[in-house]
């Protein structure tokens, strides 16, 4: 058969996402509801929503983080050696140590009160255990996302418990173990991740929810517009100019 007219792989794939998003999204509205509005809580105190993770995890930092229609009170925790652009290598070692969250986390001077979302597809890892806890430590409040059926087969990290156990609320993405959906016959392979497609999906949602609900308050609306819309730039520079003074990639 030629390649070009199979299909197989694009419409498994595609099947399989939207199954997914679907299921995500409705079994945990609720869920979702209260932390959009903790969101929105958050936003009107004038305090930050951090988002952290490692590996391919660090894309929803990246995500969050001064984007056309995302929020200006959003900090992304991030660290080079953690992303993958440089060493993956040595990135894959170091989520796996222990002692580096409260270096991280630390830099950015957080407060109680303010929240931080981490997302690790697995949910066992070292670092992002490590750095839900050192955040509850200071008082912060902590929205995990990981995939619960891939936490329960993982193997643990020293420290010896899963992410969504040391979380305020823990999103389940509905992924598999492995991440990858799409099998490839009799060579044991999967391919497709969908940790990237529904942590964005989850994120947005909840961006688009707690806007909402600010709008619906008569709040101010912290979001940063297209420098390609008319208007655009007045608009990011008043957020820009208020947000920096607690954000430091936004010196």
């Amino acid at each position: 058969m030629d390649p070009v007219q199979s299909g197989a792989g694009l419409d498994t794939y595609y099947e399989s996402i939207l199954e997914m998003q679907a299921n995500v999204i409705e079994s945990q509205r609720d869920k979702l509801l209260s932390i959009a509005n903790r969101m929105a809580d958050t936003i009107e105190r004038d305090e930050r929503i951090f988002v952290f993770g490692s590996g391919h995890s660090h894309l929803m930092a990246e995500e969050a983080f001064y984007r056309a229609g995302g929020l200006a009170a959003v900090v992304p925790v991030l660290a080079t050696p953690l992303m993958l652009h440089e060493n993956p290598e040595l990135g894959s070692r170091l989520e796996r140590m222990e002692g580096l969250a409260a270096p991280l986390l630390d830099r950015y001077q957080p407060r109680p009160g303010e929240m931080i979302f981490i997302f690790s597809n697995s949910g066992v890892n070292c670092l992002p255990v490590e750095m839900a806890l050192y955040a509850r430590e200071k008082g912060m409040f902590v929205v995990s996302v990981s995939a619960s059926a891939y936490a329960e087969v993982a193997p643990l990290s020293p420290i010896g418990i899963r992410l969504s156990e040391v979380s305020d609320i823990a999103v389940d993405n509905g992924g598999v173990p492995g991440d990858a959906l799409v099998h490839l016959g009799d060579s044991g392979w999967r391919v497709g991740p969908s940790s990237t497609v529904l942590g964005a999906l989850i994120w947005n949602c909840l961006v688009c929810e707690c806007v909402s609900q600010l709008n619906a308050r008569g709040s101010s609306l912290p979001v940063i517009a297209s420098y390609n819309m008319p208007e655009a730039a007045e608009q990011n520079e008043a957020l820009i100019s208020h947000w920096r003074k607690t954000n430091l990639h936004l010196l």
